[in-house]
Parts: C-alpha cells; structure tokens; sequence
C-alpha cells in the first residue's frame, strides 16, 4: 500500500512538474514573441536571461524552411526542429522533447509557436532543459525511501500498540468470564467504551449473563416452592412410616400403613 501511494505520489509529481514546466515555456515565448517583433532586436537583448542559470532556457527564431535567424547562447546554427515539427508549429503551437540540443547535452523540452517580424511568417523556439524536473523528481524518490520505510515501521509500532491494547481488554474479559460461576452469577466482564467490535462484543456477552442469571434466579425460585410445598406431605409420610414400624403388630396393619403412606 505505501508502495502504490508513493508510487502515485511520484507520478503526480512529475506531471505537476511537467504542467508548471509548460506554463513556464508559454509564458517566456509570449515575452519573446513581443520582443522579436521589433526590428533590430535580438534574443540575446531577452532581460530575463541575465537571472536564468546558463543553459536552463535558450531560444532560437528560425524561418519556415528552418534557417536560423537568432538564438541565444549557446545553442549552434543548428535548427531545432525537424521539417514536419516546422510545418506544424505554423499551423498551432507545439511541444517537443530532446534526448539533446545542439549546443546542449541535456534533456530538453521545446514550445514551438508561429510569430511575424516586419511582416515576415518565422518560427520561435522556446525550450528548457529538464534537469531541474529529473533532480527534484530524483530527491523526491530518495526521501520516498526512507520515508517510506520510516513510515512503514512507525505505523507497525501503532498497530502492535493497539493490538497489544485489544489483547488485554480481551484477556481481562477472559479472566473475568473464567471466574463467573453460579455463586457469583452477579459478575459482569469488563467493557471499555471504545466504540468498537470489542465493546460491542463485551456488551453483547454481558447481555447474556444477565439472560443467564435471570434463568438461574427462576430455577432457584422454582426448587425453593416445590421444597416448601412438598415439606409437609414428606412429614406426614414419614409420620405413617414411623408410626407403622412402631406400633405395626400384623403384616396386614404394616401393609394398610404402607397403603396409607402412598396414597
């Protein structure tokens, strides 16, 4: 589970990082699209490029048959984009990705847009490198693993606490449940209010023993009346008897006693 979590994580991440790294590139092209206009200026003349670590970002401004016309340093007279990239680029704005530029060795992403100066159709390039993306990404991942262990041992440690809080309340419930007997019908088991199965079941047991308890209690009541009922036909019986051993001469007296007793 933490493993799948991480791994989404790490997915959402790098399309976050890809989403800001295209809005990053339609900004800066929409600056350099009003910079170029301009007859006599160049991309070298962008004033964001003096605070943008060298090679980050580059730009190139190229004709539809793909001539370079300008680009910032350090990229080559190389074009960036294939004949069909061109072509497409005209039509709408395009993005494209580069195992390496001319000029460059990194990895790079490429927004490609139509643009006009005195007239003239031309393309502009606008790409970034994706260093920054594969480091954070990267950073990312090592703290997914140690965190990720981390987090697998801590929640362990939680689980084993309340496991080992569960196994005693119901070790508690087992002594108390060992020691209810029928002189001691009275005796409930403990119930922590968790609100959990735990209690539910605690409660549920206790409900019984009162159900119990409450059976006990008729059958108590039940051999209580018929001892109190059955006391005085037992004396008069014995009485019979007693008097027939006594006093009893002839068989015949002691069988009449005897007829007298049963019935």
């Amino acid at each position: 589970m933490l493993a799948a979590a991480g791994f989404f994580l790490y997915v959402r991440l790098g399309s976050h990082l890809s989403q800001a790294l295209d809005g990053d590139l339609q900004l800066r092209a929409d600056d350099l699209a009003t910079l170029v206009r301009h007859p006599g200026t160049t991309l070298a003349a962008d004033p964001a490029s003096g605070f943008i670590e060298h090679g980050e970002r580059y730009a190139q401004l190229l004709t539809p048959d793909g001539r370079v016309v300008d680009a910032t340093r350090p990229l080559d007279a190389a074009s960036l984009l294939t004949p069909a990239e061109l072509r497409a680029a005209r039509r709408h704005p395009i993005y494209v990705e580069r195992r390496s530029v001319p000029g460059l060795d990194e990895p790079s992403r490429i927004l490609a847009r139509a643009v006009t100066r005195d007239g003239r159709p031309l393309v502009l390039a606008v790409g970034a490198t994706l260093q920054n993306r594969a480091e954070m990404l990267a950073r990312f991942r090592d703290e997914l693993l140690i965190a990720g262990p981390a987090a697998l041992l801590l929640a362990s440690g939680v689980a084993y606490l309340l496991a080992g809080v569960s196994l005693r309340q119901v070790e508690s419930m087992r002594r108390r449940a060992a020691a209810i007997s029928a002189d001691n019908a009275d005796e409930r088991l403990p119930v922590a209010s968790t609100g959990d199965e735990l209690e539910r079941l605690g409660t549920t047991l206790n409900e019984m023993l009162d159900r119990l308890e409450a059976g006990l209690e008729r059958e108590r009541a039940f051999v209580a009346d018929a001892g109190h009922e059955l006391r005085t036909p037992l004396a008069l019986l014995r009485t019979e008897i007693d008097l027939a051993l006594h006093q009893g001469e002839s068989r015949e007296e002691l069988r009449e006693a005897l007829h007298n007793a049963s019935s």
